[in-house]
């Protein structure tokens, strides 16, 4: 997988977990006992994929690509999130991390 650098790229379900799962060791780097930090990081997704959506349609989007990118974002968070708390969770079977 090629990092998301254009707005093809970043408009895919992986692109934007890419980009949610940098945005959650961002966050928990500055919010480390912040509960909704993985509510932050879908909201984050979704505008980013929305403007994404905005800019690979020259501002002017018809509702299917509005939706399109909105379900892009909605899932790449849900990817960025569910890797990132079983990691954890891993980690916390094994001793370390917070969840030990």
């Amino acid at each position: 997988m090629d990092y998301p650098i254009t707005v093809a790229a970043f408009l895919t379900v992986a692109g934007v977990a890419l980009f949610g799962s940098a945005a959650t060791q961002w966050l928990k780097v500055y919010l480390p006992d912040w509960k909704w930090t993985q509510l932050l990081v879908l909201a984050l997704c979704v505008i980013a994929a929305g403007l994404a959506g905005f800019i690979e349609a020259a501002w002017h989007p018809s509702a299917d690509a509005i939706f399109n990118a909105v379900l892009v974002g909605f899932w790449g968070a849900v990817l960025a999130t569910f890797s990132y708390e079983t990691v954890q969770n891993w980690r916390g079977l094994i001793g370390g991390g917070p969840r030990a």
